[in-house]
C-alpha cells in the first residue's frame, strides 16, 4: 500500500515549505531514517529523514516549488507499485537510464486531460498568470499537481499544437533557449536534456552573448528574506535613532573577564557583552520588548535575544539565546556561539529560531559607523552596532583619543515613541560606559 510523505510543519507559524533538493530519485530504496529531501521556509532549511521503509514511486513537488504543510509531496510503496490515482504521475519503477536525472519531478506526459467543457480548471495563481502570458488554455494543461491542480511547471511543460512528451528539465531548458520542441521530438518520443542542448549545440555562442544580462533564480532563502523584508518595511513606520558612546569601559570589561575565562577556553566577544546588557536594559522597557498585532500589544514575559548571523552562500539567519538576562557572559558566549556555528552549517533547529524577541545586527567588522536596520518581525525593534574608531573627544578639558561606537536602534513608531527609545539607548549606552552598572 502505498504511503504518503508530507511536508512537515516545522514550527506553529510554518504554513508552506520549499523543497530545496531531494536526495532520492523515484526508484530509490529508502530506510526509515534515511535523509530523503530538504526543505527551506522562511525561518531556516531542514534535512528531513524518511519515517517509513520503502521505495519512492512517485515525486509530486519538484525541487524549488513550494507546498502547503501536511499536503502529499511523495509516495513511498512496493517495487513496482503504482501511485493512488490522481496522485502523482510517476516514472516506471524501473526507468531507462537516460531519463534517471530526471526522475526526480516527473510530469505528466501524457495528452492533456480531459475535462467536461465550461469545467472549472483547479491552478495555482501563478501557474494560470504563466499560461496567460503564454497564450495557452488552462483546460488543455495536463495537470500534476495533488488532487490534479495545474501548478507552474504543467504549463512550463505544456506544448500547444502537436503533442511532444518532453521531461520537466528539457521543457524548461528549451523555454530558456527558445527551443521548439516539436522541432526534435516526435509523437511517441519523449525528448531529453540531452535532446535540447544537441539543438543548441551548433551556435552556441548565438545562444547566450557575452554582453547578455545574466538572469537567475533566487534560493528559497533569499526568497523568505525579501519577503520578510517586505512585509516589516510595510508593516512598521520606523525611525532610527543613533547614539555614540565611549567603548573603554567594555573593552576593559573583555580584557579582564577574558583572562578569567581562559582556563576554560571561553572567550567573550562585543556582541556577547551587547546581548547581555540591551537584554539586562529591556527589563525595564517591556514596550521595547514585545510585539504589536490587530491592536494588541503584548509584553514577553521572557528576554530572548536574536543575534543576526551571516551564511557563507547568502543572507542571514537570527537565532536566539533564551532568557539572556538571566545568563552569565560566559553562558552567553557559549551558547551564542554554538547557535553561529550551527546557522554557518545550517544546522539550526526550529526552537533556536523562534520566540525571539529582540535582535542585534552588528556591521562594525565591515567599518560602518551608521546604518539603519530593518525590524525583525513581529519584534518591534533592532539594534545595530556599528564599529569602534579611535576619535578625539574632550574629557576634562583635554583632548584625547577615546574608542567611540555608535548603536543605531530602529524602532517601530506605532508602539515605540521618540522619548522611550531615546532613553532606553541612553541607558544601554550608559551600562556598557559603566560595565558595573549590571551588577545594580
Amino acid at each position: 500500500m502505498a504511503i504518503e510523505v508530507l511536508m512537515p510543519k516545522l514550527g506553529l507559524t510554518m504554513e508552506e515549505g520549499t523543497i530545496e533538493e531531494w536526495k532520492v530519485k523515484v526508484g530509490d530504496t529508502v530506510k526509515k531514517g534515511d535523509i530523503i529531501f530538504s526543505v527551506s521556509t522562511d525561518k531556516m532549511t531542514n534535512e528531513i529523514e524518511a519515517e517509513d521503509d520503502g521505495v519512492v514511486i512517485g515525486i509530486v513537488i519538484a525541487e524549488g516549488d513550494s507546498a502547503p504543510c501536511k499536503s502529499v509531496i511523495a509516495w513511498l510503496g512496493a517495487a513496482g507499485e503504482q501511485p493512488p490515482a490522481g496522485g502523482v504521475a510517476a516514472a516506471p519503477a524501473v526507468a531507462a537510464p537516460a531519463a534517471a536525472p530526471v526522475a526526480v519531478a516527473p510530469v505528466a506526459a501524457a495528452a492533456p486531460v480531459a475535462r467536461p467543457a465550461g469545467a472549472y480548471v483547479l491552478a495555482t495563481p501563478y501557474a494560470k498568470k504563466l499560461a496567460k502570458d503564454k497564450g495557452y488554455a488552462l483546460a488543455a494543461i495536463a495537470a500534476t499537481g495533488y488532487d490534479g491542480v495545474v501548478v507552474a511547471k504543467d504549463v512550463d511543460a505544456h506544448v500547444a499544437g502537436p503533442h511532444v512528451k518532453t521531461s520537466p528539465v528539457a521543457a524548461k531548458m528549451a523555454a530558456e533557449l527558445g527551443v521548439d520542441v516539436n522541432t526534435i521530438g516526435a509523437d511517441g518520443q519523449r525528448v531529453m536534456k540531452a535532446d535540447v542542448l544537441a539543438a543548441t549545440a551548433a551556435p552556441a555562442a548565438a545562444v547566450a552573448p557575452a554582453d547578455e544580462d545574466e538572469v537567475i533564480k533566487v534560493t528559497p532563502m533569499r526568497r523568505a528574506i525579501a519577503k520578510n523584508m517586505e512585509n516589516s518595511w510595510h508593516t512598521s513606520p520606523r525611525v532610527t535613532f543613533t547614539r555614540p558612546f565611549d567603548a573603554t569601559g567594555m573593552k576593559d570589561l573583555r580584557k579582564a573577564i577574558n583572562k578569567a575565562l581562559e582556563p576554560k577556553g571561553i572567550k567573550v566577544s562585543y556582541n556577547h557583552i551587547m546581548m547581555k546588557v540591551v537584554s539586562l536594559c529591556l527589563r525595564d522597557y517591556p514596550d521595547i520588548n514585545g510585539s504589536f498585532k490587530d491592536n494588541l500589544l503584548t509584553h514577553h514575559k521572557h528576554i530572548n535575544m536574536g543575534l543576526a548571523v551571516a551564511q557563507p552562500s547568502g543572507g542571514l539567519v537570527v537565532p536566539n539565546v533564551k532568557d539572556c538576562d538571566k545568563k552569565s557572559l560566559a553562558e552567553i558566549a557559549v551558547e551564542a556561539d554554538q547557535l553561529a556555528k550551527d546557522g554557518k552549517a545550517g544546522k539550526l533547529g526550529m526552537d533556536a529560531m523562534t520566540g525571539g524577541t529582540f535582535t542585534i545586527t552588528n556591521l562594525g567588522n565591515y567599518g560602518l559607523t551608521n546604518f539603519s536596520p530593518i525590524i525583525n518581525q513581529p519584534e518591534l525593534a533592532i539594534l545595530g552596532v556599528c564599529a569602534m574608531v579611535d576619535t578625539p573627544v574632550v574629557r576634562d578639558g583635554q583632548i584625547v583619543v577615546r574608542p567611540m561606537m555608535n548603536l543605531c536602534l530602529t524602532a517601530d513608531h506605532r508602539v515605540i515613541d521618540g522619548v522611550q527609545a531615546s532613553e532606553f539607548l541612553q541607558k544601554v549606552c550608559e551600562m556598557l560606559e559603566n560595565p558595573v552598572l549590571m551588577l545594580a
